[in-house]
């Protein structure tokens, strides 16, 4: 009995070396399983301090920059004075400066405050026929614009000529020199017989 149990434990000890040297070989890759619930974002940081204000822009240039005008003023019928024609010379350096590139304007406003943009007549209402010319004629590089009035049905009326009379004001006059080097915008396409429009446009004071 001594003797076979010995034998038993040999037997038995070999068997546990064999199945320690063998090895089983490694089973196949198994599916990748789904992807997790994606977690919370996390809280805002704090937000940053506001940078300094950058330094104010220059200021545009107004609509007038570069435009001369002048005061609304009174007629004076200086070179000659007669019942049916008269003519007076209105004198300023910039007439003669802007002569050949610059535009120079003349409006007459009325008593009524219609205002028209020189050359312009009036007509009969009844015959059509041309009653008062006003007309206008820059100097050359004189310095000089001529204003004429005629009249050709009769003389002229106080209305007609005269700036202002017993506290009444019937006619005067301005004038706007537009220089040849403004670019502005929209320039060509004003219409320079209306008044307000240009008043607008160049930013003009009355």
């Amino acid at each position: 009995m001594k003797k076979l149990n010995g034998i038993s434990k040999l037997l038995v000890l070999a068997l546990l070396i064999g199945l320690g040297g063998c090895s089983a070989e490694d089973g196949a890759v198994g599916p990748q399983g789904s992807q997790g619930v994606p977690g919370e974002d996390g809280s805002q940081g704090i937000q940053g301090e506001q940078g300094e204000q950058g330094p104010i822009g220059a200021d545009g240039e107004d609509g007038n920059a570069n435009v001369i005008y002048s005061d609304w003023f009174f007629p004076e019928w200086n070179e000659f004075d007669t019942p049916r024609a008269k003519r007076m010379a209105v004198t300023d350096p910039e007439f003669g400066e802007n002569y050949d590139d610059g535009v120079i304007l003349f409006y007459w406003i009325t008593n009524n405050g219609s205002t028209f943009l020189v050359p312009w007549n009036s007509y009969s209402t009844s015959t059509g026929a041309l009653n008062i010319s006003r007309s206008m004629n820059v100097r050359g590089i004189s310095g000089d614009v001529w204003i004429t009035i005629r009249r050709y049905d009769r003389d002229f009326e106080t209305r007609d000529t005269f700036g202002q009379f017993e506290g009444i004001i019937y006619n005067r006059l301005r004038y706007v020199i537009i220089p040849g080097n403004i670019n502005v915008s929209g320039k060509s396409a004003l219409d320079y017989n209306d008044y307000e429009a240009v008043k607008a446009f160049y930013n003009l004071p009355d």
